[in-house]
């Protein structure tokens, strides 16, 4: 019975993410994809706590863990963007946002992990 869960989590994740998009797309105005990275961010730490809290909880995991962070976060659109910044020969920037979504997204587990 974990799939309600889950789907529960995941849509509520997914209109968060969206929210947060048009949020930071009227903040921002870059071809640097600023609000998929800080997304993804928020995503990882709050996955951090979440794992750290649910003490083995299936329901609560399935809920928040896979459900709600899994929503949120969104691997599929930093590598289409990360596609468009090769496309337009911002090579460097590409690797930017790669190398930093991985390094900041494991900080951030881990700062959620101690804090959880």
């Amino acid at each position: 019975m974990m799939i309600p869960f889950v789907a529960l989590g995941a849509g509520v994740g997914a209109v968060v993410r969206y929210e947060l998009t048009r949020f930071f797309k009227l903040m921002w105005r870059t071809y640097f994809p600023l609000g998929t990275l800080i997304i993804n961010v928020i995503a990882c730490f709050s996955l951090g706590i979440f794992m750290t809290m649910s003490h083995g909880d299936g329901t609560f995991y399935g809920l928040l863990g896979i459900g709600f962070c899994g929503g949120m976060s969104t691997f599929s659109t930093m590598a289409f963007e990360t596609i468009g910044l090769i496309k337009e020969r911002w090579v460097k920037m590409a690797v930017l946002y790669v190398v930093g979504s991985v390094v900041l997204g494991l900080m951030a587990v881990g700062l959620g992990m101690m804090l959880g």
